[in-house]
C-alpha cells in the first residue's frame, strides 16, 4: 500500500520541484490533481501537463498512482449532449490515467445541486434510474479503460456533498452491476467518518472492487490531526489484499517541510 500525496498539496513552482518536494518529504506517490483551471477546462488542462508530469516522474521514481481533479463529470444528468460529451471526457482522462501508470481517474457520480432525473413512480424512483443510467454510461466507458489499463474509481461522498452515493456497499452495488476491471470504487477515510457506522468493517465486507484510498482525518486536515482510526483501517485493507495508492487529499496545518514528513511518520507506522 503506497502512501501517495496530491500534487496540488506539494510546494515548488513546476511539476519536478513538486515530485522532488514529494520524494523528500518520504512519500511513495503522486495522485495527479490539475485543479489550476476552471472545471471546464481542467480536462484539457490535465492533458495539457502530460509531458511536464511524465518527465517528473520519471526523474525522481514517483509514479502517478491517479488522477484527481475535481473534475465534475455530470454523467447521469438528464442532458443527452452533455451525458455524451462527458462520456468522452472521462475517456480521455482513463487514456491518460493509461499513459501514465496510474490506477485510474476519480469519478463522482453525482453531487448535491445537480438536477436530478425524474421520479418516475410506479416505474422507478429518481435514484433507481440514475443508478441504471449510471451503469450504462460506466458499460460504455469500461472498454477504454480495460484496452488503456486503467480504471474509472466512483468516490462515494457525505451526505453533504452528495444526494445518495455516500457508502462504500454503494460504490461495491454498482460496480457489481458493471463487472469490469476497469470500474471500482474507493475509500476516502473523511467521508467514510460521516457516512459509515464502522468504516473498517465495511472495507471488509465491500472491499471486493476497492482500488483506491483517499486520506484525511474526521477533521479534514492531514492525518494525524483528529481521532481518526487509521490503524484499524489499514489493517482492513490489509485484510483483504488491497495494494492500490492511499493519497492524501486534505487540508494542511503547519509548515509543509515539517508537518508533511510528520504525518508520512505517522501514516507508516500505522501501515506497519
Amino acid at each position: 500500500m503506497k502512501i501517495a500525496c496530491q500534487y496540488g498539496l506539494a510546494t515548488g513552482d513546476t511539476a519536478l520541484e513538486k515530485f522532488q518536494n514529494i520524494k523528500k518529504w518520504g512519500f511513495e506517490g503522486v495522485e495527479l490533481t490539475p485543479w489550476g483551471q476552471i472545471d471546464g477546462d481542467r480536462c484539457k488542462f490535465a492533458l495539457s501537463t502530460e509531458k511536464e508530469i511524465a518527465a517528473a516522474s520519471k526523474k525522481t521514481g514517483l509514479p502517478v498512482t491517479s488522477i484527481c481533479g475535481g473534475i465534475h463529470f455530470d454523467c447521469i444528468c438528464a442532458d443527452a449532449e452533455k451525458r455524451k460529451a462527458d462520456v468522452e471526457r472521462m475517456k480521455q482522462m482513463l487514456q491518460l490515467a493509461g499513459r501514465l501508470g496510474a490506477t485510474g481517474a476519480i469519478f463522482v457520480p453525482i453531487f448535491n445541486g445537480n438536477a436530478a432525473l425524474p421520479d418516475l413512480w410506479p416505474i422507478k424512483s429518481s435514484v433507481e434510474l440514475q443508478k441504471d443510467l449510471l451503469v450504462a454510461v460506466l458499460k460504455e466507458i469500461a472498454p477504454i479503460g480495460e484496452k488503456c489499463g486503467a480504471s474509472v474509481i466512483l468516490e462515494p461522498l457525505n451526505r453533504y456533498e452528495a444526494p445518495w452515493f455516500n457508502r462504500l456497499e454503494q460504490g461495491a452495488e454498482i460496480c457489481d452491476r458493471v463487472k469490469s476491471p476497469a470500474v471500482g470504487f474507493m475509500a476516502d477515510f473523511f467521508h467514510m467518518n460521516i457516512e459509515e457506522t464502522d468504516g473498517p468493517a465495511a472495507i471488509r465486507k465491500h472491499g471486493k472492487w476497492l482500488n483506491h484510498v483517499h486520506l484525511a482525518d474526521n477533521t479534514r486536515k492531514q492525518p494525524g490531526t483528529g481521532v481518526t482510526d487509521f490503524k484499524a483501517g489499514f489493517a482492513a485493507l490489509k485484510s483483504i489484499g488491497f495494494k492500490g495508492a492511499m493519497a492524501m487529499e486534505c487540508g494542511i496545518v503547519g509548515e509543509h517541510n515539517k508537518v508533511m514528513p510528520e504525518c508520512v511518520k505517522y501514516l507508516r507506522a500505522c501501515r506497519g
